[in-house]
């Protein structure tokens, strides 16, 4: 008997590994940090993955689903509260006081989820109206993202988080109702609708230069979009070794070229403006993360290059005569 209680041991552990948790079929509150264990959960589990992080579930005594990440050194790292609100000690544990008194905390009717990371606490609920809210700080508890759901971000939280260069820039006022902002990096995205309806992202430096902008003309409703997701903190991808490739009247092969032989262009196009500066162009895109240039073209007033953006998709991109981004569209 000894040895088959041995065995059925073992089984178990194997079993555990095999999936990447162990699970404790009853395990002690005590053995979690305080806010979490003096709410005293009920059907409390809690599995311990293979990296460390335990991840703990439970119920309150009002009947609300909890769910706990806690990292290695037993700090609380992620709560989320499934069919209700998160309760006041864990806010209180994992939101620090001088960020629960900002202005932004005031459009939240309820909070369900926070995340503490490396870089910035994540808090997540709901305004009175029921839209999802989403607010970012970063270590320092500053205020550095909103996002909201089908509903516009309060202009005094518009003007805090974007620097005067980027609110002074044209393509902000092209934007009727702006429901998300996020700043990294020393950039800013911006996303929204325009007076038509119609969604609007642009991302800025922090000099309020235009690094990309777009609409989504005709693709219907974001979520809509096979394939499509949000891009507030996906950051720019590594850049490439080559730049456009220069026409004949920019150096070398450097910067963009026209679609004829050596950049002398198809017949009938304008010809690519003489005062275009191509290397000033090639640094401005390699820095914002563009790469594998291709062919210049020009259309009206406009320059058209191919390239591939940030997030390694194939794109065209409409520059104005000093080589700014107007809008990129998808190839």
């Amino acid at each position: 008997m000894r040895k088959f209680t041995t065995s059925a041991a073992m089984l178990a552990l194997i079993a555990g590994i095999g999936t990447g948790a162990m699970a404790q079929t009853a395990p002690a509150a005590g053995d979690l940090p305080a806010p979490l264990a003096g709410l005293n959960l009920n059907n409390l589990r809690v599995e311990t993955k293979r990296d460390g992080i335990r991840e703990v579930d439970g119920r309150t005594a009002d009947g609300v689903d909890i769910e706990a990440k806690i990292d290695m050194a037993g700090n609380l790292v992620e709560v989320e509260a499934d069919g209700g609100v998160l309760p006041q000690a864990l806010l209180d544990a994992m939101v620090p006081a001088d960020l629960r008194g900002q202005q932004v905390m005031t459009l939240f009717g309820s909070i369900t989820e926070i995340k503490q990371r490396p870089e910035h606490v994540e808090v997540t609920g709901r305004q009175p109206t029921g839209s999802e809210i989403e607010a970012r700080f970063d270590r320092q508890n500053t205020l550095v993202g909103v996002e909201v759901d089908d509903a516009a971000i309060p202009a005094d939280l518009v003007a805090t988080l974007l620097p005067q260069a980027v609110r002074d820039n044209e393509v902000i006022g092209q934007f009727d109702r702006i429901e998300q902002i996020m700043t990294r990096d020393g950039r800013v995205m911006v996303e929204g609708e325009d007076a038509n309806g119609e969604n609007m992202r642009a991302e800025f430096d922090a000099d309020g230069r235009v690094l990309r902008f777009g609409r989504e003309e005709g693709r219907g409703p974001k979520g809509d979009r096979p394939g499509e997701e949000r891009r507030g903190d996906r950051g720019p991808g590594k850049h490439g070794d080559r730049g456009p490739r220069a026409a004949e009247h920019g150096p070398g092969d450097h910067g963009p070229r026209g679609e004829g032989p050596r950049g002398e262009g198809p017949r009938g196009p304008a010809p690519i403006p003489a005062d275009f500066d191509a290397v000033a162009v090639n640094r401005a895109l390699t820095q914002a993360g563009y790469k594998d240039f291709g062919f210049l073209r020009t259309e009206g007033p406009r320059l058209m290059l191919e390239a591939t953006n940030p997030q390694g998709e194939a794109v065209t991109l409409e520059l104005d005569p000093r080589g700014e981004v107007i809008r990129e569209t998808a190839r």
